[in-house]
């Protein structure tokens, strides 16, 4: 029976990782669709592109003059690999693909293969923004359309919480060099204070539990 309980380490799993986007440098190879949408997505969070193809698709031309985006018609070299942090693999040639892929992997680069997600180091995720909070999310199972439905959901939730997540992130920053700072912290990012958010006493409470100069954070 012990057997149930066992992990099982083969299956496909992920790690989450925030990068600070103006801080990162993404090579996208390809010019096609698949590249498009990646190079969509990256420069819309504020990341460094560099896109090499020999041809580029037409719709790559409302992209060009995006200060973060450089478009460069050129054939694949694998100094364009050095200069980044991360390698979008999108061209439609088998060929090419692998011998980036072998490249990036003796560089340690981390990297996207496009044809077979399965054989790239990362995915990239749904990713949603309300006015306090950012959230990535995918399935396990590969189905971005359910992601992106989920998505929703949690972000609809997350907006019945945005008060209430300012005031939380105002008394951390506020007590953050305090000794008490991880049981004041976990004292209020529970259920029960959230209740007594709710119905406007959350200063009285703080002042029963932890004196009177914490209430001084809501004004």
């Amino acid at each position: 029976m012990c057997g149930h309980n066992k992990q099982d380490f083969s299956a496909l799993n992920y790690t989450m990782i925030s990068l600070l986007s103006n801080k990162v440098n993404i090579l996208i190879v390809g010019g096609g669709e698949a590249a498009l949408i990646k190079c969509r997505t990256f420069s819309r969070e504020g990341c460094n592109i560099t896109v090499v193809s020999k041809e580029f698709c037409p719709d790559f031309e409302a992209l060009k003059n995006l200060s973060n985006v450089k478009l460069r018609k050129d054939k694949y070299d694998e100094s364009y690999v050095d200069k980044n942090h991360i390698v979008i693999i999108a061209t439609d040639s088998k060929e090419t693909n692998e011998d980036i892929k072998s490249y990036c992997d003796k560089q340690c680069k981390l990297y996207v293969h496009c044809t077979d997600y399965k054989e790239g180091l990362f995915v990239t995720p749904v990713q949603k923004n309300t006015t306090n909070m950012k959230f990535a999310l995918h399935t396990k199972n590969s189905s971005p359309k359910t992601a992106l439905f989920m998505s929703k959901i949690i972000e609809d939730k997350l907006e019945e919480y945005t008060d209430f997540i300012d005031y939380t992130s105002s008394i951390r920053n506020m007590i953050k060099k305090t000794s008490e700072k991880k049981e004041i912290m976990n004292f209020v990012c529970s259920e029960d204070f959230y209740f007594f958010y709710t119905k406007g006493v959350q200063n009285i409470v703080l002042e029963m539990f932890y004196g009177a100069e914490i209430v001084a954070v809501e004004n």
